[in-house]
Formats: C-alpha cells, structure tokens, sequence
C-alpha cells in the first residue's frame, strides 16, 4: 500500500535508510515535495509514465537523481544536482550507489523483452526469427543452434549510417563530416578548391605531378614561348613558365588544373573514409561482434550478445541501447571535421591525371602548329619577353608625357601590343600598335591619336 501517512502526498517508499532513499511519487503533492528544486514545477511531462527518486541523504546539500520510465518502457536517467540533472547511461547514473540502492534501481527498471527471450535461448527454449525481430529493431536474421542454443547466430542490421555513428561519443560536426564524404553527389568533401588548384598551376608546383614523357612535352612548348625558362630548372624557371603557357593556353591549363583539384579531393576522400571507418567500423569486434559491412550489417551469437549485457550491466536496454553503452566508452573516435584539413593524399592518382595532361599538351602542340591563331609564334615569344619584362599585362604605367595607359595582351594573331589608354577627353580606348608604333607612344602618344585604334 502507499504511504499516506503524512501530507506529503502518495508514494511507494522503496528504500529508506540512514542515507538513502529511494522513492515513487504517485501524485502531485509527492512529486513536488521529493523533486529537485528545478523539476519541482515539472510533473504535467513526468505523470506519464514512472518516476523514480534517488535521493541521497548524506550529502549536504541533499542529492537527488532521477529514473524515468516512459509508457513505450524507454528507461531514462537523470543526474544529481551537482551533474547538472544532465541525462546518462545507466553505468554512469550507477556509478556511485551502494549494492542495496543498485538492487532497487534493478527492481525498478526490470529487463527488456529481447533480454528476455536471449536467456529463454540460452536456456534451451527454441525461439522463432518472427520473435527476435519483432522484439528488437536491431535484429534483421536470427538462426536457431539446436546443438548449442547459446551459440544461435544474431545478424545485426543499422537502417542508415548515421544510427551507427550516434553509438559513439561524436561531435555534430563530425557526423556531418562522415555524411558529406559518404553522400556527397562529386564524391568529394571540398578539400582542395579551385583557386588553390590556379595557384598551385601558376607557381610551378603541379609540374611536379608530371610523368617524364609530359614534362619533356611541356619543355617542348616553353622552348617555342619562353625559350628563357626552357630547361625548367628551378622553382623560378618552372613559375615563369607555367604563367606564360596558362596566359596563353588558358582553356587547356584550366582543364589540367581542374583535374588536379578533382583528383586531389577523390584521393583526399579516400584517406579521410579509411580514417573514419578505422575509427569506428570494427570497434565492436573486440567484444565479439563482427563486422560485415561497415555502418549496417554485422553478426554475433546469443552468448556475446548476453556477455554484453553483463558488461553494461543494464538489463532493460535494448540492443541499440547497448551498443550506444559500449560505443560511448570508446577512447580517441572523432575529430574528423577539425582536423580535415591535416587529412594527407597518399594515393593520388598519377596516371589518371596524365592521360588528362597528355590529352591537353597534345592540344596546345597542335595549336601552336596548325593554328591561324598564331602569325609568328617564336616572335610572338619574344616579343612577350620583351614587352612583359618592363610592363605587367593589365597594371597602369605612364608614358613620358604623363598619359597613363595597360598593356592588356600581346595579340598572337597579329603580333601587336593591345594597350588601353585614357584618352585626352576621358574615357579609355583600345589600341593596337607593333612594338615600334609602341615605344614611339610613350615618347609622344599625341602623334598616334587618330589613327591607331581597334574599332
């Protein structure tokens, strides 16, 4: 019968001795005379269901943790007020009561049905696939032993990769990290973008990456349009090479780079997914739970799975409930997403990207070869060096008078220096000069204003 006998309501007292107490409070006036301060105004969200109060009285100020069992049978934990009231596993919320309040909590919270029906298999009572399925989410095949019930196979199925990751203690970040390497529609998690991939191009590095036969292609071509940098020999050579070939190439070299960047992400994807799965695919393994595909499938017995309730030492739970136990014990998991970007390519796909490079130098040789859009290439080249070396395409400069003016290209079809200039009146206009007509102008740009000019 409850205890009625004073006005602090109904309730089971459960447990009461010198220094603890455990109690169900079975209306209002119980629950909000036992309830921690903060969950004094709460009982309209707990009368659904038992509430449990573990109250320990050797603490000053008194501590009082909370059991909560939902109608569906879901068993939640709350901390003391020192834990914040902050929800935890049963191994945690037990962690530092006494045998007798732990055998209370144990009447309390009782045993699960797939618990259940692991000890009838256990002990020899012949259960269906139907039961075990119906009992628990987890469980997608079970094949009775009749030799040895305890070593009936259970297969274990996840419904989506993420259930899997949320047994562990993982941060947010880290699992959107793991969604976006597995379900990325470019199979890749952007960790190399594009301009990276133009810089990497424009300084000479991705010369690097080049097999024997594309390199001697590429001294081939710089031979014809900086005979200067010709032998690529050092970073400087390889620099000035790579911007005057992109300057003048620019379709073909953006296709390289870009598959530079491509390649670069697959392979950096690749390393993070191993990184991932060598954190948490196997993981249960050890406890005797074998892996048959990481995040969904894996296979166990009745006796491992028993073996992991004693080691949760929560009987209610069920198996997802156990799985989540083990998985938030696990050391060193995660870390994923702050650390991307120390992620390392080891497996880059050379050959891959020099068929791509083969493809596009081949393009530029016969550009350079059949081409209308060449006049003159070598006088092209030179006449680039000659210009480029005193002024920079696209920055402003003066002529002697003052008039200020860019050089915007060196126009291969006509071997002619473009150049913008502003005119007398304001306003800029395009010009199209030999570099004779172009050193005349920055002496006198006067003598060449009429009659000079690409329409």
């Amino acid at each position: 019968m409850p205890d009625t006998k004073d006005f602090h309501g109904a309730k089971n007292i459960l447990l009461d001795n010198e220094d603890w107490m455990v109690v169900d409070p079975l209306d209002y006036d119980a629950f909000v005379y036992y309830a921690p301060e903060n969950y004094k105004s709460e009982w309209n969200k707990y009368r659904e269901g038992d509430t449990y109060f573990v109250i320990d009285k050797g603490k000053e100020p008194i501590q009082t943790s909370i059991i909560h069992k939902t109608e569906d049978n879901k068993i939640k934990y709350y901390g003391s007020e020192v834990q914040r009231h902050r929800e935890l596993s049963r191994f945690e919320f037990e962690s530092d009561l006494p045998d007798d309040v732990k055998s209370v909590v144990d009447n309390v919270v009782g045993q699960s049905n797939v618990y259940k029906l692991l000890l009838a298999i256990k002990n020899g009572e012949k259960v269906t696939t139907n039961q075990m399925e119906k009992d628990d989410d987890l469980i997608y095949t079970f094949r009775y032993n009749e030799n040895n019930p305890i070593k009936s196979m259970v297969k274990i199925r996840f419904d989506n990769m993420e259930d899997y990751l949320n047994l562990f203690e993982l941060e947010e970040y880290d699992i959107d990290f793991a969604n976006s390497l597995y379900y990325s529609y470019y199979d890749n998690n952007g960790f190399v973008d594009y301009d990276h991939g133009y810089n990497e191009w424009n300084e000479g590095y991705m010369l690097y990456s080049f097999s024997d036969e594309n390199l001697n292609k590429f001294k081939q071509i710089v031979r014809l349009v900086l005979p200067s940098a010709a032998n690529l020999e050092g970073d400087s050579e390889k620099e000035d090479a790579s911007k005057k070939v992109e300057d003048m190439f620019s379709n073909e070299i953006d296709y390289i780079a870009s598959d530079w960047v491509d390649e670069q992400n697959v392979c950096k994807s690749k390393a993070a997914k191993d990184w991932v799965e060598g954190d948490v695919c196997d993981y249960f393994n050890k406890f005797g739970v074998i892996t048959q595909e990481c995040f969904y499938n894996y296979y166990t017995t009745v006796g491992i799975l028993l073996s992991l309730y004693n080691t949760v030492k929560d009987k209610n739970l069920d198996l997802m409930g156990v799985f989540k136990d083990l998985g938030h014990r696990a050391n060193n998991v995660g870390g994923w997403d702050e650390h991307r970007w120390e992620i390392e390519c080891n497996d880059f796909d050379d050959e891959s990207f020099n068929r791509v490079v083969e493809n596009q130098l081949d393009k530029i040789l016969e550009k350079m070869e059949d081409s209308d859009e060449f006049l003159d290439i070598q006088e092209y080249s030179e006449l680039y060096d000659r210009i480029t070396q005193k002024y920079k395409i696209d920055m402003r400069y003066k002529t002697k008078s003052g008039r200020e003016f860019f050089v915007t290209k060196i126009d291969p079809e006509t071997n002619k220096i473009i150049v913008r200039a502003v005119k007398k009146e304001g306003g800029l206009e395009d010009r199209s000069y030999t570099e004779e007509e172009f050193n005349n102008f920055l002496v006198s740009p006067e003598l060449f204003e009429g009659f000079i000019r690409i329409n």
